[in-house]
């Protein structure tokens, strides 16, 4: 379960004087506040959605949504609000910031396993396991058995699954044990180029 919504945090608060409260018609002051709305998910603020302006009479205490106020006193709030700036706190982005470094840390990770996997192919080792894209849109694996000058000697998983979370699973020394078979270097690149190899797990 996904847990999102909005939420508010108070950004600003001030005051305007010698107004007329449309309640209590008293000749008075009246403090605003500016509060900042934000999407969040599981709390974390994700990015702001506007922001809204509530105000109260000094005098008789009621609350006012800034579209209930007449036209002068929201002039004075707005004058108010620009004279002092009213900016959105760089923390009601932090989601994004959070989203942001993700990436970036997926894209350094996923340089690195690209590195080691050439790495593997120049210099196949007995005990490699490759994790194929089969024809029919399953998935299996390989184990590398021998590796000679040009040739790499490997066995068979007897299983296959129909999702990639599913290699782990069958990729487990019991179930190699009865196809073997035999591919030069230059085929397992190929296959590698192709993505029918998907990747290269060495323990």
């Amino acid at each position: 379960m996904i847990f999102y919504g909005t939420k508010a945090s108070n950004i600003k608060n001030g005051q305007v004087i010698n107004v007329d409260c449309p309640h209590c018609e008293t000749n008075t002051s009246m403090t605003y506040s500016v509060f900042g709305k934000y999407a969040h998910v599981y709390w974390i603020p994700f990015f702001p959605i506007g922001k809204v302006t509530v105000t109260e009479c000094n005098n008789c205490k009621r609350t006012f949504e800034y579209s209930e106020l007449p036209q002068a006193i929201q002039t004075k709030i707005d004058r108010e609000k620009e004279k002092e700036g009213v900016k959105t706190p760089i923390w009601m982005f932090s989601g994004l910031g959070v989203v942001a470094v993700l990436i970036a840390i997926g894209f350094v990770v996923s340089g690195q396993t690209e590195k080691k996997e050439a790495e593997y192919l120049k210099a196949p080792k007995a005990g490699d396991v490759y994790e194929m894209k089969i024809d029919n849109g399953h998935y299996s694996t390989i184990r590398v058995d021998k590796v000679d000058k040009d040739s790499l000697y490997v066995t068979f998983n007897d299983f296959e699954t129909d999702k990639i979370s599913g290699l782990s699973e069958i990729d487990v020394e019991k179930n190699y044990t009865i196809f073997k078979g035999s591919y030069t270097k230059k085929m397992i690149e190929n296959l590698y180029k192709k993505d029918s190899i998907i990747a290269i797990n060495r323990k």
